[in-house]
């Protein structure tokens, strides 16, 4: 029984010593380059981190909370484009939602943008803007959510390298939200 397994253990490992080598050698599986392709910088700035809706014309305090949200993470990866001219990046969204007592029904929805700057001048070059919905499970107060993937293709090549850009993700807010935002500061 020993002698077997010692020969069934050189076996397995030549057999991982060849297909790595495969691999390396460019007869099969990812090329080594495409599994290095670098993304632009994320930006999350804090302004726009946080979103809190009360009721319309109302005070803002805790009896009039419709909605509290917040961004929890931003999911990305990035692959080479069409004859290596376009860089592809897939982006999605996670975000967690408190239900405020305020809330007149379990559905909400979470407005919210991606925008493609220029590294160099801070210019925006693209934007768009999404509504996530969701809603609240029975008796619960908080949903984590996650938005579909975004796509979006950059051209690279000709002078323009994938440190040029940078990408911002926030939610769309208006100025009293800003404004109340860097009142309270990050959380």
């Amino acid at each position: 029984m020993g002698r077997k397994r010692g020969r069934m253990m050189k076996r397995l490992g030549l057999g991982l010593s060849l297909a790595a080598a495969m691999a390396v050698a460019g007869c099969g599986g990812p090329r080594l380059d495409d599994l290095l392709v670098p993304c632009p910088s994320l930006t999350l700035p804090a302004d726009v981190a946080d979103l809190t809706r009360y009721q319309p014309d109302s005070p803002p305090d805790l009896s009039t909370l419709v909605l509290d949200a917040r961004v929890t993470g931003i999911d990305g990866s990035c692959r080479r484009g069409r004859r290596d001219q376009t860089l592809d990046s897939s982006i999605a969204v996670r975000f967690q939602v408190d239900r405020g007592p305020a809330a007149p029904t379990r559905a909400f929805q979470l407005p919210w943008f991606i925008a493609l700057l220029d590294a160099r001048t801070n210019e925006v070059i693209n934007r768009q803007s999404f509504i996530m919905n969701g809603q609240f499970a029975v008796n619960t107060t908080r949903a984590n959510v996650i938005s579909q993937s975004v796509d979006i293709a950059f051209p690279v090549g000709g002078g323009r390298r994938v440190q040029d850009y940078r990408i911002l993700v926030g939610f769309q807010l208006t100025e009293d939200e800003v404004a109340m935002n860097r009142r309270r500061g990050p959380r």
